[in-house]
């Protein structure tokens, strides 16, 4: 064999196994599943203490952060958290920029037509801040064209006001506050969200009243996941049974949420976590 012959035949097994090797990354790369990480990235709003916030030094903290880091242990996975804005959770989720959502996200019929979710692990409340000065009092008071209710962008408040008042307008917000203060302006008729939140908000405002009953069909808050991920969404499933069972809730509840217990048992409701 002549050398130019030889240098073409090395060239040429160099090109096949620079292709088998891609092939078998790529193969490996589309098999690979969130299971099968070592690293889950969990995303938040950290906007909603005590649940989703940051310490004075600007790291997570509360509730859904102790929950991902236990579900983490129980995965034999490290948790990182990321904190995005909130209509970006899910989007984010798609991408495979995260790959969990713990953001005391409600789960909806919406929601599950483009992500999965563990079972519920906390019931949600649903409630409304409404302008003293108006004649509303209920959310069957709502669906009027004189009435305007304002909801935080991306919540289930916004999702069922969408889909049940189609007769009132719909004010979106990207923070409670601002909802909040439209509504104490009478700009707004009535704000849609957690009852916790609306008691805290609201104890300066002077002109809203709170109807504590809870919105109409709401479901409770799930682990967001990607579709079709079985495996996953088994093993959270029994990872949160089991972090259940241990007294995680119960531990929660004596350090960070004591007073917000006591505050939901002064208005005789239950605590949904």
């Amino acid at each position: 064999m002549n050398k130019r012959k030889y240098q073409i035949r090395i060239a040429l097994l160099l090109v096949f196994l620079v292709a088998i090797n891609t092939y078998v990354l790529t193969r490996h790369k589309e098999g690979t599943t969130t299971l099968d990480k070592d690293t889950l990235i969990v995303g938040m709003e950290l906007k909603f203490p005590p649940f989703e916030t940051v310490d004075a030094n600007g790291n997570p903290m509360g509730v859904s952060v102790e929950l991902a880091q236990k579900l983490g242990e129980k995965l034999g996975k490290h948790i990182e958290i990321r904190s995005l804005d909130w209509a970006g959770l899910i989007p984010a989720l798609q991408t495979q920029n995260i790959d969990l959502i713990i953001s005391s996200m409600s789960i909806t019929e919406e929601r599950l037509e483009t992500i999965d979710f563990s079972e519920e692990y906390a019931s949600s409340d649903i409630a409304l801040a409404i302008y003293k000065g108006s004649d509303v009092n209920s959310y069957e008071d709502l669906n009027r064209s004189d009435v305007t209710v304002a909801v935080k962008q991306g919540t289930i408040g916004e999702m069922w006001a969408m889909n049940n008042l189609p007769d009132a307008k719909i004010k979106s917000f990207t923070e409670v506050s601002a909802g909040l203060l439209d509504v104490n302006g009478g700009q707004s008729t009535a704000f849609i969200y957690d009852p916790l939140s609306l008691i805290e908000s609201s104890k300066n405002l002077s002109q809203i009243k709170l109807n504590l009953d809870p919105l109409p069909g709401t479901k409770g808050w799930g682990v967001g996941m990607r579709k079709g991920e079985t495996a996953l969404q088994q093993a959270i499933n029994q990872a949160l049974m089991e972090i259940k069972e241990e007294g995680f809730y119960d531990k929660m509840r004596e350090k960070y949420l004591k007073e917000d217990v006591e505050k939901y048992e002064s208005y005789g409701l239950k605590y949904f976590f």
